[in-house]
């Protein structure tokens, strides 16, 4: 009898996925935080007693926009092309070829950094480019850790990226990349020797394991016909939705690109209390977004909205991000500061549970391609609002980051009306449902639960159905009173 493994390959798989992603989003936002020791005057603690540390670059507020700014310009460059490398290439080679790119990429930034703060720009740029290459996958299993990884890397990163800055070590700053950097070259070394694209591929995989995978994989759904690319461009429900990934975007890199800058130069928090309470509105996110989900569903169960109802309801309550932004820069009490980014972050995951199941709505077999052109327009603001910030807060002064808040508040408002006035809860004509079904036999696309469904039906086979054999005798009772 053969001996099972003490842990199945396919749990292994899901765990180096969420690490994978923590990884990705930590090499993401580890500059947010690290920019605050590498252009800014910064205290370090060194034999114990804390020291004053003069900047090392003397970046201006528009460079230091441009250089946050500068990784998605990659990143947004090949939202579409990343899933035709997928197909190409294998799905697990290019998600660790991608992060293992960036891994390196991110151990040579404190020495391309020194040389030339356009070098920085352009590793950024590559950066973003190759991480956008790693698939994500869209069932429900692997989403759920796909989001977990990425939320945890970023609440993670921020809070070790202040410590590690504050150490007396080469400045302090360079550490960061370091650590980052080795953290993504060791998960790659684990993904390359216990990760293989198939159960067939695996060489120690249990014989029960790999038929119980091939028997209860998700088949894959191929398109027939070709895109409607001009239909789909020219619906105004599409644009409508996109709209709102542009607004939902938008705050979100508030949060996570600007919230650090306006915590060091209007707070005045040093780089470690910067750190812990960056990640603040990003815990409160992660709790968020599971919760919109499922409220969403229960008043829908209950039949207190309608389908339409609660995507406007839920992206409404969403875009309140913007009014939370507000109150914190008309506010001075630290305290209250942080309770409102707290709130701002609360409120971003309510998103999702309007603008992005609309897209499964209206177009469920070219969501994807929906998804696609939402990630590339909001991914945008991945740069614009760095940028922008760096144009506007060149005095460093709380005025300037009123407008900054004003300005966020304006777009939420104009994209939240757009969303609401044309989304709808009709499948548009255009989508047609014609699609062969192409098995896909991919560890990644297992459902984790229910093993014991391949031993029941390995059972009945020997047993027999004892409902067809009570049938087969009442037709012959039949039989004989006829």
């Amino acid at each position: 009898m053969e001996k099972e493994s003490w842990i199945p390959k396919r749990y292994i798989l899901s765990g180096l996925i969420f690490l994978g992603f923590f990884n990705m989003y930590a090499l993401r936002v580890n500059l947010n935080v690290a920019i605050g020791a590498m252009a800014k005057n910064h205290t370090i603690l060194l034999n114990g007693h804390e020291v004053e540390e003069e900047a090392e670059f003397k970046w201006s507020s528009r460079l230091q926009g441009v250089v946050l700014g500068s990784f998605y310009y990659g990143y947004i460059a090949l939202q579409i092309v990343g899933g035709g490398l997928a197909i190409k290439l294998g799905a697990t080679r290019l998600y660790g070829l991608s992060l293992f790119t960036a891994s390196f990429l991110t151990l040579l930034t404190p020495m391309v950094t020194r040389c030339s703060v356009y070098l920085l720009v352009v590793i950024r740029i590559i950066e973003g480019l190759v991480l956008k290459w790693a698939p994500s996958s869209e069932r429900a299993t692997l989403l759920t850790i796909s989001v977990a990884g990425c939320t945890i890397g970023s609440v993670a990163t921020m809070p070790i990226t202040g410590l590690l800055t504050m150490t007396g070590y080469d400045g302090g700053w360079p550490l960061v990349f370091y650590c980052f950097g080795l953290s993504g070259m060791l998960w790659y070394t684990l993904w390359l020797f216990l990760v293989y694209e198939t159960p067939s591929e695996h060489p120690t995989i249990s014989v029960k394991e790999k038929e119980y995978i091939e028997q209860t994989a998700v088949s894959g759904e191929e398109s027939k016909g070709e895109i409607p690319w001009r239909k789909l461009l020219t619906s105004h429900r599409v644009w409508a939705i996109t709209a709102a990934a542009f607004a939902a975007d938008w705050g979100l890199y508030v949060l996570l690109i600007c919230m650090p800058l306006y915590l060091l130069d209007i707070v005045h928090f040093d780089l470690q209390q910067m750190g812990f309470v960056a990640a603040v509105p990003f815990l409160f996110k992660s709790f968020s977004c599971p919760f919109g989900g499922f409220l969403s569903d229960f008043l829908l169960r209950r039949g207190f909205l309608s389908i339409l109802g609660a995507r406007r309801l839920f992206f409404t309550l969403g875009a309140t991000t913007c009014i939370y932004l507000l109150l914190a820069g008309y506010t001075k009490d630290s305290t209250l500061i942080v309770f409102y980014i707290a709130l701002a972050g609360f409120a971003s995951g309510l998103t999702y549970a309007g603008f992005h199941v609309n897209m499964l709505d209206i177009a469920p077999r070219n969501a994807s391609i929906i998804m696609g052109l939402c990630n590339t327009v909001g991914g945008t603001t991945g740069f614009i609002t760095p940028m922008m910030v760096g144009f506007l807060t060149r005095g460093k002064t709380a005025q300037e980051w009123k407008t900054v808040f004003w300005i966020t508040l304006m777009i939420y408002i104009c994209c939240t009306s757009l969303f609401c006035i044309f989304i709808t809860d009709k499948r548009q004509e255009w989508d047609k449902p014609s699609y062969e079904v192409i098995p896909e036999l991919s560890l990644s696309i297992v459902e984790l639960d229910h093993e014991d469904s391949l031993e029941k039906k390995n059972e009945n086979e020997k047993i027999g159905d004892p409902g067809q054999e009570d049938s087969v005798e009442n037709n012959g009772e039949k039989d004989k009173n006829e």
